[in-house]
């Protein structure tokens, strides 16, 4: 494969993305693994479904596809792109929750002259019903699609950095990010982390519900997931990186 900074065609690029993925556990190790068996879970943990959990499911299949998008965006080095898919993702969980308990579709389009809408009044309803049902999984929402609005949700010359570099007085803006290891395995947690958060807040919400029957493995896989997904956080809290971001004193 070219160095990522020299290629510029279709072709190589199709192929350099197809080695960065494929190559992505040797280079991630524990932190590709771990957000990819949390895919596997994801896809893989309902064993029966009754048919008044058709909006939950709607939306679990917008989950599947915009987390799967965000891991193949981190490991091929888009970490925007990466950031925008979590965005879909986190919005679609909340509409996937509210869903197994009010399977109304009211509650999320309405018609207006023959075209259907989704008023903000409904999303606020459903983010209300998340923050007053189950509040800490509803700021850990809230919290990190803040965070993602704020930072690279918008053109930023912060983020523009990551794909523009300058040697022997020539620019260079590289169609791949210059993200380090530590840059991706990060991504890779989060992933993995706000994976693990959703298919918790399902399960719990499910209680209520009971229009799911879980995988009889579902509930060892997880927290299995859950150790490893912790132990990695904590191999990155010795990272130099991450060291300098926490105030001195605490």
């Amino acid at each position: 494969m070219k160095e990522l900074e020299d290629i510029e065609t279709i072709n190589d690029i199709l192929e350099a993305e197809n080695d960065l993925f494929l190559s992505a556990e040797t280079a991630y190790g524990e932190a590709f693994k771990n957000v990819f068996e949390f895919n596997d879970l994801l896809s893989h943990s309902i064993k029966e479904v009754r048919p008044d959990a058709w909006v939950f499911i709607l939306f679990l299949g917008q989950i599947k596809k915009h987390n799967m998008l965000a891991l193949l965006s981190a490991v091929r080095l888009h970490h925007v792109q990466a950031m925008l898919k979590v965005r879909q993702v986190l919005e679609a969980g909340v509409n996937a929750a509210y869903g197994l308990v009010h399977p109304n579709k009211e509650d999320f389009v309405v018609e207006d002259n023959g075209v259907l809408t989704t008023p903000k009044a409904l999303d606020n309803k459903r983010r209300k019903w998340l923050e007053d049902n189950h509040t800490d999984r509803s700021a850990c929402i809230k919290n990190m699609k803040d965070s993602i609005n704020k930072s690279c949700a918008h053109s930023s010359i912060v983020y523009a950095f990551n794909n523009f570099s300058m040697t022997d007085h020539t620019f260079h803006t590289p169609f791949f990010d210059n993200a380090a290891e530590h840059w991706v395995k990060t991504d890779l947690w989060m992933i993995g982390n706000i994976t693990m958060a959703l298919i918790d807040l399902f399960y719990g919400v499910n209680k209520e519900a009971s229009l799911l029957t879980f995988e009889d493995d579902f509930i060892p896989r997880l927290k299995q997931l859950e150790q490893q997904n912790h132990k990695i956080k904590a191999e990155m809290e010795q990272h130099p990186r991450f060291k300098d971001l926490i105030p001195r004193g605490n």
